[in-house]
């Protein structure tokens, strides 16, 4: 079993489980109740988060990292949020450190990503991101479908998010990469920051930030030459429109829909703990290391995002 320390005991981290303890939608419960993972301890400053975790998984709490790292000796580390540069050459002198799991898209200068990646690679300590829905056989399967021209030639996408580009729009972005190839150009729409739009070789993606508290409005929809696409987030669902000819208005053309998926999981992070095990027991290789980021940083640095 390897043994996982858990740093931040947020939504992701822990909260959700207990506003829906039926879904395993945290770390800690994902962890727990999977056979190949153990869940050693949580790291969190605030004391009665603390005392809920401590309560209701029965493992060791620490109000802060150093301190967990003298008492146990992790094989995986899960930070639900941004680890500083001074926080991962700390964990990466555990001995017994395998592989280090970040929530949030580590965001950090190119130099300072290349820097981190260098040093944790020559104590053979993996750095990945968790984008979970790319991780999804539902997702892989949807683009699967999208790549072989379920709705033809993709040519715009228009992905909708709330608080922050780094929180919400970035999980889209990578969705968004499953198809759009070679980044060309970043510009602002009406002159925001917050809304931009992308330009690929083979596709054009928009960004439009909505109002923080409209969780509903998450989502992303796909225009190709025969059909769209929109994938919502609550429900987490897919729903396909294809093009046909209109009755009444000769050469034009209507959308009609074709056919609902469902993407929703009941254990989100399992396909995460999944290749994070066959990479260590070298069955797999990692899915997104962080890597991954230095594609988004002339985004991210154009913007001026957060």
């Amino acid at each position: 079993m390897i043994n996982t320390l858990i740093v931040g005991l947020g939504n992701i981290g822990f909260k959700y489980d207990k506003i829906n303890p039926k879904k395993k939608l945290t770390h800690s419960s994902s962890i727990l109740y999977n056979k190949n993972f153990r869940l050693i301890g949580g790291v969190d400053s605030k004391k009665n988060i603390s005392n809920q975790f401590k309560k209701l998984y029965k493992a060791p709490i620490f109000n802060n990292l150093q301190l967990s790292l003298k008492k146990l000796n992790p094989e995986l580390i899960i930070f639900t949020n941004q680890p500083s540069f001074k926080d991962l050459l700390y964990v990466s002198n555990n001995k017994n450190l395998k592989f280090i799991l970040v929530e949030k898209p580590y965001i950090k200068s190119p130099s300072e990503i290349k820097n981190i990646i260098k040093k944790l690679k020559k104590k053979n300590i993996i750095f990945s991101l968790n984008f979970q829905r790319n991780f999804s056989k539902k997702y892989i399967n949807l683009f699967g479908k999208i790549n072989a021209g379920i709705i033809g030639n993709i040519n715009k996408f228009f992905c909708f998010y709330n608080k922050s580009f780094i929180t919400n729009g970035s999980h889209f972005l990578n969705l968004v990469t499953l198809y759009a190839n070679k980044l060309n150009k970043v510009e602002k729409v009406n002159n925001s920051k917050e809304n931009f739009k992308l330009k690929f070789n083979n596709c054009e993606v928009y960004f439009f930030k909505v109002n923080d508290t409209d969780y509903n409005n998450n989502s992303l929809t796909i225009f190709g030459d025969k059909g769209k696409i929109e994938i919502s987030s609550r429900p987490e669902k897919c729903t396909v429109y294809k093009r046909k000819n209109d009755n009444l208005y000769k050469n034009y053309f209507i959308l009609k829909k074709y056919k609902t998926f469902h993407l929703n999981e009941k254990e989100i992070q399992k396909p995460v703990l999944n290749n994070i095990y066959n990479v260590l027991k070298k069955k797999q290789k990692v899915l997104y290391s962080v890597k991954n980021m230095l594609k988004y940083y002339q985004i991210i640095n154009k913007l001026n995002l957060k």
